[in-house]
């Protein structure tokens, strides 16, 4: 169920936490990258070692680039909701001021 703003300050307290997500899925791609570079050195260079290679690397690489795909994302959305937020702001004060 979606929730209910009931005020311009809800608005702006909810796109706050999307700065707060991406820096999460920052410190989680670190983490795997981190963890892809110590596999690569790790699992050895035999035959067992070229497999593992070959089935492992690219598909972890690709989960890299989508941590940061997900990370751009929610910045982007975490602006625009700053944005929004600052132009409802104004115009809440441009009514009030009108009355």
């Amino acid at each position: 169920m979606a929730e209910e703003l009931k005020a311009l300050s809800d608005l702006e307290s909810k796109f706050a936490k999307f700065h707060e997500m991406s820096d999460l899925i920052t410190l989680i791609k670190g983490k795997t990258d981190e963890i892809n570079r110590y596999n690569k050195s790790s699992a050895g260079n035999d035959e067992i070692g070229k497999q593992y290679h070959e089935n492992v690397d690219r598909p972890t690489e690709g989960v890299i680039k989508l941590f940061s795909r997900v990370s751009e994302v929610l910045d982007s959305a975490g602006q625009g909701g700053k944005a929004t937020t600052q132009i409802l702001n104004d115009a809440d004060h441009d009514a009030s001021g009108q009355a």
